[in-house]
């Protein structure tokens, strides 16, 4: 939904795209992201901001950003419990989930206007 906002439109893209790689390794553990986008997301933290503000203002885009946040959190904790079970836990890679994870905070600053340089 954060794409149909014209509203750096690239960086959604982008993010969309990770995911889709990211999605892609759980099924072939050689597709991974390119340096030029993993060695970035290396230096990605969290940080907390108060979202009150932000939405207050009634910007569609940060919400939709804000919940493709926290589904991705939820997806995460699936994937992690997935990890632990033994049918599983060759499909779902430390890489895969050290990256949504990541991305999941990549997202959310975006979304807050809290973009690391």
């Amino acid at each position: 939904m954060a794409a149909s906002d014209s509203k750096r439109l690239d960086v959604t893209r982008s993010f969309i795209e990770i995911l889709d790689t990211l999605s892609e390794n759980m099924f072939d553990p050689d597709n991974v992201l390119e340096d030029s986008i993993r060695k970035p997301m290396n230096h990605v933290e969290e940080v907390w901001l108060d979202m009150k503000e932000k939405m207050m203002q009634g910007d569609t885009r940060a919400a939709n950003l804000l919940s493709a946040h926290s589904h991705l959190k939820i997806a995460l904790g699936y994937l992690v419990e997935l990890k632990s079970d033994v049918l599983f836990s060759g499909v779902v890679t430390d890489y895969l989930l050290k990256y949504m994870g990541k991305l999941s905070i990549m997202i959310y600053r975006e979304a807050m206007g809290h973009v690391l340089l």
